[in-house]
């Protein structure tokens, strides 16, 4: 128990250094379409991004996007054009600048050739550009959307704090085990089933309803941890499972705004879904190696009694942290 307390005094620190929205993870999406005849261009970015910072786009030392107009819409930016001369794609570097600053987001290059193949590239948050490949194969599209999957869960700042409030709901036991199994298996379902199109909604009203269940998880931590005789503690698998929809949803989000490879579709969603998997797994395991390092040296430098006061502190003031936060995105994303 005491392990979980300082997992979330870790948690308070992590939360502080975050920004107030956790809609930072929808990348930069560019689809290109080349026939025999001209290649189109066409780049959308989210609202995140400043008007006064929408990218600018290379191809090698070429500037493609100085002319074409910016059109706005109601999840960010839009811009479309064409180039009538013959473009050499396979082979060359594509580069995407910031004017202001680089709001360190990833990058999505689909590009579509005259012959129907396909090829898919991330630049990630990091780096400003990727060179085009001269072959496409699925090995290429499994590698990349595995990294986007990574790179979500990570940057998708509500799906880890839920994650955290199930292991301190959960605790590093089997509960845990099936808890995080139930959620898995739900969002993959609608993650899925999404993005085929077989199920929609509003993303605002998806965004905001993932706040609220941490919101729900946060009111059960504060008002039944000590006893653990609510439902949610007795059987954290059906909030994880229950909420778990919702999130899948959320996920889906992210590939709705960019056109998956035809090709490879199977191939796309699966391995992105392994790649949030991954991001999953690399955070609960980094949770408990840093928490079980900070129980060891508490117990060195501390009296039990103060110990136990600190970290019984250290939780609440971290769950009514990440329960605010949580409420100003759920409303925030109403309005």
């Amino acid at each position: 128990m005491a392990m979980i307390k300082y997992m979330a005094v870790i948690a308070l620190t992590f939360i502080s250094l975050m920004s107030a929205s956790a809609h930072e993870s929808r990348p930069v999406y560019i689809k290109v379409v080349q026939d025999s005849t001209a290649t189109y261009f066409e780049i959308t970015v989210p609202n995140t991004i400043n008007i006064k910072n929408l990218p600018l786009i290379y191809l090698n030392d070429t500037f493609l996007n100085d002319d074409s107009q910016w059109m706005a819409y109601s999840a960010g930016f839009r811009q479309k054009w064409e180039v009538t001369d013959g473009l050499l794609l396979k082979g060359s570097q594509l580069k995407i600048k910031f004017p202001v600053f680089n709001p360190v987001l990833s990058t999505i290059i689909a590009i579509t050739y005259d012959d129907d193949t396909e090829q898919v590239l991330i630049i990630p948050p990091d780096e400003d550009h990727a060179v085009i490949p001269i072959d496409a194969n699925a090995m290429e599209v499994r590698k990349q959307f595995s990294i986007l999957g990574i790179e979500h869960i990570w940057a998708g700042i509500d799906h880890l704090l839920f994650l955290f409030c199930l292991i301190v709901i959960s605790g590093y036991r089997k509960q845990l085990f099936f808890a995080v199994s139930g959620f898995t298996i739900a969002h993959s379902l609608t993650l899925i089933l999404a993005t085929l199109d077989f199920i929609r909604l509003p993303i605002a009203l998806i965004e905001s309803m993932i706040a609220m269940s941490i919101v729900f998880l946060c009111y059960e931590i504060i008002h039944h941890h000590e006893r653990k005789g609510s439902l949610t503690y007795r059987y954290p698998i059906l909030a994880a499972s229950s909420f778990g929809l919702l999130h899948g949803m959320g996920f889906a989000a992210v590939l709705g705004e960019i056109a998956l490879p035809t090709n490879h579709l199977l191939d796309a969603l699966l391995f992105f879904n392994i790649g949030v998997e991954i991001g999953q797994i690399i955070f609960i395991f980094l949770l408990f190696i840093i928490a079980f390092i900070v129980d060891k040296l508490m117990d060195q430098l501390l009296r039990d009694e103060l110990r136990s006061s600190m970290t019984t502190w250290g939780l609440r003031l971290t769950i009514y942290g990440v329960g605010i936060l949580a409420s100003y995105w759920m409303f925030d994303r109403i309005a």
